[in-house]
């Protein structure tokens, strides 16, 4: 994110003085300017006499100095800062809920060092973000469980995402329609303004009609997914450093279906990021989920009002 994109004050109100001291400034000005013109009128001796010690051509007056001084002294009240500043809008109304698939394609190193650990850093880095807000974690393979309620403190956060392992995981694959129905429950009455956000290398085939399902309901959370890996996909390696072998012995394939993400992501009504380098996944999904957040909370005030 841009240093100007971070620019703000953190006590915008002080700024309303900055008119009163141009104001002032200009009182004084207008003043000077009435008494030279009365100087102006006197004789030549006596305009020297009363103008002694005073150049004409100065421009840059003691007054001047005085305004300047103000103005940064106001400034400096306000408090600039390019640090990123709590947001209330989050805070208040956009809990999310990180559904991350936690499976053995995930260990693929094509996102290096591992797709599961690229998601672990993006999802740090996008609730660092998000000061204040709400955010639950949910691991899914193939079934979803909740690893953690909604919360605010981001610290609390770190330790789980780090435990999260596809060795603990009871059941093999990556069912991301399972996370619906859980994710909806633990939200509870705030999930017609919360997103959804899934970090994963794709989806399974049989998520399609459960996503096609899901979205003909408006009052669900919204969807999201950050999609890591490659299409030509890497290498599963187990922490002994042995790779990972599909049912029939093999090398597992971890290739990403981009055209299965598509058919996903239509289904569902759901907003699409791939992981990348920087930090501009994370921007783009900031985006996303103020915009969802945004559009579900007027819908959901309009409702009120029509009952």
């Amino acid at each position: 994110m841009g240093a100007l994109e971070l620019f703000h004050f953190i006590r915008p109100l002080w700024l309303l003085v900055v008119p009163l001291v141009l104001w002032l400034g200009w009182l004084a000005h207008r003043q000077e300017a009435s008494a030279a013109r009365i100087l102006s009128r006197l004789p030549d001796h006596l305009s020297a006499a009363l103008t002694m010690g005073h150049r004409e051509s100065r421009r840059f007056r003691p007054v001047d100095s005085v305004i300047v001084a103000l103005l940064l002294m106001v400034l400096a009240v306000a408090g600039p800062t390019w640090s990123k500043q709590p947001s209330p809008w989050f805070s208040e109304t956009a809990p999310l809920v990180v559904a991350v698939e936690v499976s053995d394609s995930m260990r693929a190193n094509d996102a290096p060092p591992t797709r599961l650990d690229r998601a672990r850093f993006k999802i740090l880095d996008l609730i660092a973000q998000r000061t204040g807000a709400r955010t639950a974690l949910i691991a899914y393979s193939g079934s979803a469980h909740v690893v953690l309620p909604p919360t605010t403190d981001a610290s609390v956060i770190k330790p789980f995402l780090e435990s999260l392992d596809p060795l603990i995981m009871p059941a093999p694959g990556a069912r991301a329609s399972a996370v619906l129905p859980l994710a909806t429950q633990l939200l509870g009455e705030d999930a017609a303004i919360a997103t959804v956000l899934f970090v994963a290398d794709g989806f399974d085939p049989a998520d399609v009609e459960a996503f096609t399902q899901y979205a003909e309901n408006g009052e669900q959370p919204a969807l999201a997914a950050l999609i890591t890996g490659t299409p030509e996909g890497g290498v599963a390696l187990l922490p002994d450093g042995t790779p990972v072998r599909n049912p029939a012995g093999g090398r597992l394939e971890t290739a990403v279906d981009d055209a299965l993400i598509e058919r996903v992501a239509s289904a569902g009504d759901m907003a699409v990021v791939r992981l990348r380098d920087g930090e501009g996944d994370i921007r783009a999904l900031l985006r996303i989920l103020e915009s969802v957040s945004y559009t579900h909370l007027r819908a959901h005030e309009t409702n009120d009002l029509i009952a």
